[in-house]
């Protein structure tokens, strides 16, 4: 037993990263879907679910000090930043106007009121253009804020990936002023530029109706695995999302469905709180019944069975009548729309005759 716990703990230490301590990025998308939330009005409030997820993000930004967070909404009117407010050139005083409270930390306080503070005027618009039937989508607008997701963790990771290297050459320059040692100097420069942010994605949705735009989720889903973004997806509600699984299970994410949201805090802490480089280390639940079931891009419904283009790969439900794409306006060849129109027909054998003149 002793030879077999020390070969074990001999394998780990050698195969965990050195760079356990590098920065993380953590960014949240809060899914405003009218329907969804009604639906579970009886067990949990937006308000309920957004303390928890700001105890959520403080967890995470008090792991390390250099560890960024970022909070998106998904509503009818359009997805928006809560956190940070990049419309505001990084100007921090609307967050820092009500006050210090005493013992609390300055970056909780930062985030803690401008997600409140935005969500607090991004419901109040809502509930203004719901009652103006105006501007108000009742698709949902998931897809979009994914993409604004990826396009701030790409600015950051460029941004980490631009500070690293200038700490690596300023630390380079020192070192061969220094010293004269090629090798002191080669060892400091790739132990500065091993260090990199991660990042993941959390998706808090409570919405029961697949209408998600599907291509623009799979492009989201391409970029999100070159970039090396898992996406956890927390579902509320009474039904899975089969398009949100796919977007877990293709970016080897963490997908749940939380039944009873009441302790959704629980969860957070614990299925959703770990990194993604400790993962290939750590049993995380897993999710064997993923629908792939994909959209049709003519009607927005999922279809079991239909049609693909050879162009672009356009899945529908039915033929357009026009016989032509309507991704990537391909003609189809007549003959095969034909046949797929063609009703079927039931051919009848020719019956056999006998030596004795019956048949059978």
């Amino acid at each position: 037993m002793e030879a077999i716990s020390d070969r074990l703990f001999n394998d780990t230490s050698n195969n965990i990263e050195s760079g356990n301590d590098d920065p993380s990025l953590l960014t949240i998308i809060l899914d405003l879907s009218l329907k969804g939330w009604y639906n579970i009005k009886d067990l949990i409030s937006v308000q309920d679910i957004t303390k928890s997820l700001l105890v959520f993000l403080n967890s995470h930004l008090s792991l390390n000090n250099s560890n960024q967070v970022a909070f998106i909404v998904s509503s009818p009117v359009g997805s928006k930043f809560l956190y940070p407010d990049l419309t505001n050139n990084g100007n921090t005083s609307t967050t820092e106007e009500a006050g210090q409270l005493p013992g609390m930390y300055r970056q909780f306080k930062m985030v803690d009121q401008a997600v409140l503070l935005q969500l607090n005027k991004l419901i109040e618009e809502i509930t203004k253009n719901g009652n103006n039937n105006s501007t108000t989508s009742t698709s949902s607008t998931l897809t979009g804020a994914i993409s604004m997701a990826l396009t701030y963790t790409n600015r950051m990771l460029t941004l980490d990936q631009s500070i690293t290297t200038t700490t690596a050459s300023a630390m380079t320059t020192s070192t061969l002023e220094s010293t004269s040692n090629n090798n002191n100097n080669s060892t400091s420069t790739g132990s500065a530029s091993s260090s990199s942010m991660k990042s993941r994605i959390l998706i808090v949705s409570a919405n029961d109706d697949d209408d998600l735009k599907y291509i623009p989720l799979m492009n989201c889903i391409f970029a999100s695995q070159k970039m090396k973004v898992p996406i956890d997806v927390a579902k509320l509600g009474h039904k899975n999302s089969s398009y949100l699984q796919q977007a877990s299970d293709a970016t080897k994410g963490v997908y749940l469905h939380i039944e009873d949201p009441k302790g959704v805090i629980q969860v957070l802490s614990t299925a959703f709180f770990i990194e993604p480089n400790l993962r290939p280390y750590i049993i995380l639940p897993t999710n064997s019944n993923v629908n792939y079931r994909a959209s049709c891009f003519i009607t927005g419904k999922s279809v079991d069975l239909g049609y693909v283009c050879a162009v672009c790969l356009c899945i529908m439900s039915k033929l357009p009548e026009v016989g032509k794409c309507p991704a990537c306006d391909s003609s189809f060849d007549k003959k095969i729309i034909a046949e797929l129109n063609r009703e079927p027909q039931v051919i009848s054998k020719k019956k056999r005759k006998l030596e004795n003149g019956a048949a059978s």
